[in-house]
């Protein structure tokens, strides 16, 4: 469980960690316990949080209240670069969130964005969890689909540059 801004930033040790007796690892995933991490990263208490972060949002101090989406630029940092570290040593880690930000739409795209596996949330939040995740890959799986159109129409021009050069068409390339 990474929980603590110290075990993100250290991740990659965690991640290599092995049996003494045996030699297995002893870490085979990551589960970001988001809720104390926000607590941790931002020194503030969810339970006094409620005083001051409507008016935070109301003054445009924050966007969202960080306990219930994540806080991309500082906990989310975090979450990111603990995943990455995590992979650097074990690619094959599997990466979930477990808390509220587990159950809110934007944060489930954003964990989808940095590559975690899955989401836990409350049994309540379980419907849209699965439908933010469902509209997640199949945002991505459209970038998929734009890039494989990019790089197809690329090759298909070049192999019409190649086949006009070979036939002895002229060429479109200057040289001064």
């Amino acid at each position: 469980m990474i929980e603590v801004p110290r075990a993100a930033i250290i991740s990659d040790k965690i991640a290599t960690l092995k049996d003494e007796k045996d030699g297995k690892p002893l870490c085979s995933f990551f589960s970001y316990g988001t809720n104390d991490l926000t607590q941790m990263t931002m020194g503030i208490s969810r339970d006094d949080s409620n005083g001051f972060i409507p008016q935070y949002m109301k003054l445009g101090i924050m966007q969202d209240d960080p306990f219930q989406t994540i806080d991309e630029e500082g906990v989310g940092y975090m979450v990111e670069h603990s995943a990455k570290l995590g992979k650097s040593v074990n690619p094959n880690m599997s990466l979930s969130v477990c808390g509220e930000h587990g159950g809110d739409p934007k944060s489930i795209h954003f964990f989808d964005s940095i590559g975690l596996h899955y989401v836990s949330c409350s049994p309540y939040r379980v419907p849209v969890a699965r439908l933010s995740v469902a509209q997640a890959r199949i945002k991505a799986r459209a970038k998929e689909v734009e890039a494989a159109k990019h790089t197809f129409n690329a090759v298909a021009e070049l192999k019409r540059q190649s086949a006009r050069i070979e036939s002895g068409g002229s060429s479109n390339i200057v040289v001064q």
